[in-house]
């Protein structure tokens, strides 16, 4: 589960014992979108510690006043060239939100988005994590 300030913006290799169980299915940095903290770029340490496992407590900046604590997603059904791709949002290991979002696969785009541009990208990123360590996954027929 990310934390939902997090905007992924590229890979991140680092010592993660298993990258691929991570919630955005590799290690990303990218930028916190917390209020007060726009744009600012997060350590290694925090993007390790917190921004890419959600429930970051030790966080300063998370703010106290927020919708979730993380946000999950997972491969859904693929029917006839469209594949689901389904999130959760979590607050106090409590459902918070869900919902699903459309990527088509021939044109590689998405049908439905999320209408917050930091989860529609962590979407885009779990997609792309998932294309990378499965060939096959999501192409064309």
């Amino acid at each position: 589960m990310a934390c939902p300030f997090f905007m992924p913006d590229q890979r991140f290799e680092s010592d993660w014992p298993f990258p691929q169980r991570l919630p955005l299915g590799a290690g990303w940095a990218g930028n916190c979108t917390a209020p007060g903290h726009e744009g600012v770029r997060p350590s290694d340490d925090e993007l390790k510690s917190g921004c890419n496992l959600g429930y970051a407590k030790r966080c300063n900046w998370l703010p106290a006043e927020r919708h979730a604590d993380a946000v999950r997603f997972v491969l859904g059904e693929e029917h006839d060239g469209v594949v689901r791709v389904l999130f959760a949002c979590e607050r106090e290991h409590l459902p918070a939100g869900h919902g699903e979002l459309v990527y088509e696969i021939a044109s590689a785009s998405w049908v439905q988005q999320h209408e917050d541009p930091r989860v529609q990208r962590m979407a885009e990123c779990y997609v792309e994590a998932q294309r990378s360590r499965r060939p096959g996954l999501l192409e064309k027929s």
